[in-house]
């Protein structure tokens, strides 16, 4: 066990004791949404272990400082990771988070001095088991990095899923994640010298919840801000579904011929000015091998480079009004939609006990079918108990968290909540 002095135990923990400030700071950052969902899951992902070898692979080729990374669900998953890649990441954290893990993840050849994390407050819904994000307890995490006496703010997270554009019940959800998220980064950037968002936002850059997390949390897009060349210039920036992904659905080209641009790098300067040198893809066919992807997603990587460390402050945040209103309107109707759920499910329970009743009589009159009866009232007792817990608890805190960013969204209207 070392023994410190009282200088050392009772000195501060600043960017100052841990590196000299440099003032040509180059920071190199790629995200991934690695698409690694364990078997014996019953849409387990292809050829995952074969995928991770060749990530690691990857990452020691590469010259990234920080790494991102989502939908790693085992932690086991990315302590192998760590441990083969630790010469060239010495600095790792994973977000623990649900039942299944966040899958949310960073790697960093920079000291991780601390981190947070945030659990947003709707994730989908606990039943519906063919989903799973409700399983994952989606987040977003915060590490917060001394990079050559400079201090990053490193966020990275993963959004719930859009499984039906047309009929979106998740809608409202994503929209008080992207609010939370918007929020989350604004809140707790305030000290940084620059911060950097990363990560699988699962919105489009036409959606709301994109608008959202953009002016609410005043961020740049670092895809739309890189500077076109020859080389790049007919790069769609697309990272899901691509008709050349060898994984994506081909009957989801007919409406998206060119795939989804679903993960993002976005950026902000604090208090002092990075200047982003180039955005592109990376992590897209496995090198060698019959053009197996690294992901069901390309990942995205970006670098920055420090411009300006003294007499810079953050750009004023300016909120769309009209942004805020159609969140709003879209809380709104998802709040609606919980109370005629609510009356749904406790019309179940009323029937539900009704049948349970009901089938206590045919005993008295059928003897022989007791057996029977009992294995009924077993399985009309477990959907009571269900159609009770969803209708009247689960419901109630899901009301009570989208209520909870409708005030918010007020707040900011200027309007004046009521009951």
């Amino acid at each position: 066990m070392n023994n410190l002095s009282d200088e050392e135990v009772d000195a501060p923990l600043t960017s100052d004791s841990i590196a000299p400030t440099t003032e040509n700071l180059t920071i190199r950052i790629a995200t991934l949404n690695c698409w690694a969902l364990p078997q014996p899951w019953p849409i387990g992902s292809k050829d995952r272990q074969y995928r991770l070898e060749a990530l690691v692979e990857a990452l020691n080729e590469s010259d990234y400082d920080i790494v991102c990374l989502q939908e790693l669900w085992q932690e086991k998953d990315f302590l192998d990771i760590y441990d083969r890649v630790l010469e060239k990441f010495p600095y790792r954290h994973y977000f623990h988070s649900g039942y299944t893990g966040s899958g949310t993840c960073i790697l960093s050849r920079w000291r991780i001095m601390s981190t947070l994390i945030h659990r947003y407050s709707l994730n989908g819904f606990p039943h519906h088991i063919h989903r799973g994000d409700w399983f994952g307890g989606k987040v977003v995490g915060l590490a917060e990095i001394i990079a050559e006496g400079h201090r990053l703010c490193i966020y990275t997270t993963h959004l719930h899923a859009e499984y039906d554009r047309n009929n979106d019940l998740y809608l409202p959800h994503r929209l008080a994640q992207a609010f939370e998220l918007a929020q989350f980064v604004r809140h707790t950037s305030r000290d940084a010298d620059f911060l950097i968002l990363t990560g699988d936002f699962n919105i489009e850059p036409e959606d709301l919840g994109y608008h959202l997390i953009r002016t609410i949390g005043n961020l740049r897009d670092a895809w739309f801000d890189r500077k076109v060349n020859p080389e790049n210039e007919k790069c769609t920036g697309m990272t899901c579904d691509r008709p050349d992904n060898c994984y994506t659905n081909k009957n989801l080209l007919k409406t998206n011929p060119y795939g989804k641009r679903l993960d993002y790098i976005m950026y902000q300067s604090v208090r002092k000015y990075f200047k982003l040198v180039q955005c592109e893809n990376c992590f897209d066919v496995i090198p060698g091998s019959k053009n197996i992807n690294y992901s069901d997603h390309l990942g995205v990587s970006a670098v920055f480079r420090l411009e300006n460390s003294e007499g810079y402050a953050e750009p004023e945040r300016h909120v769309n009004r009209q942004f805020l209103e159609q969140a709003q309107d879209i809380l709104n109707e998802g709040e609606k939609r919980i109370v005629w759920d609510r009356r749904f499910f406790g019309a179940i329970c009323f029937l539900v006990l009704l049948l349970i009743f009901g089938t206590s009589q045919i005993v008295d009159l059928f003897p022989f079918s007791n057996v029977i009866v009992i294995i009924v009232q077993i399985l009309l007792t477990l959907f009571l108990g269900f159609s009770f817990w969803h209708g009247m608890v689960f419901l109630t805190m899901e009301r009570r968290a989208i209520t909870e960013t409708s005030w918010n969204i007020l707040d900011m209207l200027g309007v004046t909540t009521t009951n």
